[in-house]
């Protein structure tokens, strides 16, 4: 069965000023619509914020010598697989 992206209401409260800017943005067809604009934000925010968060995790296992040592052997055991094809994918 193929699921479709379901979409909620949701009350957030803006700054006046930035609502206003994007009314005009739309009213001149630079974006399609505020709720557009809106919705792109926040993918936008959501996608940054996630991949600050992996960054910062990413960081904390560089800490851990446990991963260290199995990052290691990890790369080791394919160092043969990736020199077949010379490293371009």
């Amino acid at each position: 069965m193929l699921k479709t992206k379901q979409n909620i209401k949701y009350t957030a409260t803006l700054p006046e000023s930035s609502v206003d800017e994007l009314k005009m943005l739309a009213e001149r067809k630079v974006i399609p619509s505020v709720n557009f604009a809106i919705r792109e934000a926040i993918d936008i925010y959501i996608t940054q914020t996630k991949k600050e968060l992996y960054e910062k995790q990413m960081q904390e296992a560089g800490k851990d010598k446990m991963f260290l040592s199995r990052t290691i052997e990890s790369n080791k055991d394919f160092s043969f697989v990736d020199s077949e094809v010379g490293g371009d994918w």
